[in-house]
């Protein structure tokens, strides 16, 4: 009897079930029409619209395109209800940018974007996209690496980060007193983009040697700045070979490279940290400028709040976004809720309106950011990479990070 009242019982938390499902699926609403409006930037002509050009929509779980109309608005049709980003790009050469632009301007290849992150579409809504207008620059931060990885003894290894700097142009450029610096990392953050719209702060800066033209990159070509420039596969197996770096953030707690150029020190948060301090969980946010200040002046300053602890020094010239501030890559910690923390942005988004990320939350596990290939623009003679000022499209997590070394499948997709 019990056994019968029993199966009774499950078949009727069944059926609830089945019922429950399919009135889910019968009454799960599509929204009939969302409108994205993209508003062009400042800079450009108000005679000018965002037409017949992509527009994304993106969640977790799904991507819509839409090309916009005359009067560059996208029309998007039956779209799930969900939590989506939106992106829009249009590259300018430097021919349409020179005619579009409201003033006179030096003819230079030139990029539209928008962004807008965590945009909660549940209805009929009319959204307007905000663009910046950013002028492309000819080299460009194509790799970071900092998560490390582990020993035969599954034990950490960490003295094999590096950064890579690529000449996306068609012309030599040089490298001579270029700034590199390394963002404030400081949990809790300190210096938000949100609250610091004109400035950065580096928890280390650094200068590449010369001042002239004694330290070229040819087009198409890289260089590589690490720590500590030798074979570290001959301990390491899952590590890198760095013999062919190129010039070295030389510290007193790593094997240095007496055969490779040193970067120049202009400051650190931490006394007795010279080599760069890229941390392993991945809040690594990098870029590389160009200044005539006199670096001596810029203030020194403690997180907001805060009379001791680490100083991060102000760069100032990020304000100068189209003379100075070449590139720049948002690296952000990765949550062990899985998913990366999109709150902690310390570039201003003309720097990089997005961010890329390491895929847990305290490395170790030999992933580097790379950037893509623009497979659009690169021919057989030579490559060019992507460069949309949205690194989470530009950028993609490998798992076997390689100096110089760029016809991965995971970058040409």
């Amino acid at each position: 009897m019990r056994f019968k009242i029993l199966i009774k019982l499950l078949l009727g938390i069944v059926a609830l079930s089945i019922f429950t499902s399919c009135k889910t699926e019968e009454t799960l609403e599509y929204i009939p029409t969302v409108v994205v409006s993209v508003a062009m930037p400042n800079e450009i002509k108000q005679t000018v619209y965002f037409a017949n050009k992509t527009v994304t929509l993106r969640s977790q779980r799904l991507t819509y395109t839409v090309e916009t109309n005359a009067d560059g608005e996208a029309l998007f049709k039956n779209i799930v209800p969900d939590i989506y980003s939106i992106y829009a790009s249009w590259d300018l050469s430097s021919d349409e940018y020179a005619e579009m632009a409201n003033s006179v301007v030096a003819p230079k290849p030139a990029l539209i974007s928008g962004i807008q992150s965590k945009m909660k579409i549940f209805n009929q809504d009319s959204i307007q996209l905000s663009t910046l207008l950013s002028v492309k620059q000819s080299l460009l931060i194509s790799k970071v690496y900092a998560a490390g990885t582990l020993d035969k003894n599954n034990l950490l290894y960490d003295a094999d980060p590096y950064i890579e700097i690529f000449n996306n142009s068609d012309e030599i450029q040089y490298l001579d007193s270029i700034y590199l610096a390394l963002v404030e990392g400081d949990n809790p953050m300190g210096f938000p983009a949100a609250l610091f719209p004109t400035t950065i702060h580096a928890r280390q800066l650094y200068r590449f040697p010369g001042t002239g033209k004694k330290y070229p990159v040819l087009p198409g070509k890289s260089v590589v700045i690490c720590n500590s420039a030798v074979n570290h596969t001959e301990d390491v197996p899952t590590s890198v070979d760095l013999r062919q770096a190129d010039f070295e953030f030389k510290g007193d707690k790593l094997t240095n490279n007496d055969a490779v150029t040193p970067m120049i020190l202009i400051y650190s948060s931490y006394l007795a940290i010279k080599e760069i301090n890229l941390q392993r969980n991945g809040v690594n946010s990098v870029c590389i400028f160009k200044t005539n200040d006199n670096i001596s002046n810029y203030s020194i300053d403690y997180i907001p709040g805060k009379t001791s602890g680490n100083r991060f020094i102000e760069l100032k010239s990020v304000e100068y976004k189209e003379n100075d501030v070449f590139d720049g890559v948002e690296i952000i910690k990765y949550k062990s809720t899985g998913s990366p923390d999109v709150n902690t942005k310390r570039l201003q988004n003309f720097i990089d309106a997005s961010y890329t990320n390491i895929s847990n939350t305290s490395g170790k596990n030999h992933e580097s950011s790379d950037r893509k290939v623009d497979k659009k623009r690169s021919t057989a003679m030579r490559i060019y990479l992507q460069d949309t000022n949205n690194s989470q499209s530009d950028f993609v997590t490998v798992t076997d990070p390689t100096p110089k070394k760029y016809d991965k499948p995971l970058l040409l997709q």
